[in-house]
């Protein structure tokens, strides 16, 4: 089964309405939770599980809430050279004010090497290392904010609640609604 399509079949399964009700009382960690396990489930029932899965699938886990909760975000974007993969809200807002942007990178790789120069470069772009969050399968220390999709330790399914608190500090962010109902 692809990454994509156990993707909306879990969303379908879970329900928009559901997802929509869960952002809106602070519960997105369940939904994303629920929804990340139950697609691994599948997948790994027809493939391995690597690295590079689990980071595509929270990825696109990500852009889907990202989505539905309404948060501002460009996704697979490039400045100066330096591929991104989320940043919240742009990059034009990272160019004039980074302490309000969040950059979002999903590391699919256990290549620490890969991990640090990844790291490095957007480093170059957001001088602020706590402004930068990493998607990586477990724990490695790093000086960025550190997202895991580590069954024991799933620290994943608290990013969109964080980031709904980080916007909702931001002087950016104008238009603080969510799409209810």
């Amino acid at each position: 089964m692809e990454i994509k399509e156990s993707l909306y079949q879990a969303i379908k399964e879970y329900g928009e309405k559901e997802i929509l009700s869960d952002i809106a009382q602070g519960e997105s960690s369940m939904t994303i939770n629920t929804i990340y396990h139950h697609c691994l489930s599948n997948l790994e029932k027809s493939e391995k599980i690597n690295s590079e899965i689990r980071g595509s699938l929270a990825e696109g886990l990500a852009h889907y809430m990202l989505t539905v909760a309404l948060i501002p975000s460009q996704r697979k974007t490039e400045l100066k050279s330096v591929e991104i993969d989320i940043s919240v809200p742009d990059t034009k807002t990272l160019v004039s004010s980074p302490d309000e942007v969040i950059l979002i990178v999903f590391l699919k790789t256990d290549n620490k090497n890969a991990i640090k120069e990844k790291l490095d470069k957007l480093k170059k772009i957001q001088p602020k290392s706590e402004n930068i969050w990493a998607v990586i399968d477990e724990s490695i220390p790093i000086d960025v904010k550190l997202y895991t999709l580590d069954k024991e330790k799933f620290t994943f399914s608290n990013i969109i609640n964080d980031l709904i608190s980080f916007t909702s500090n931001a002087k950016q962010f104008k238009l603080k609604i969510f799409r209810i109902g």
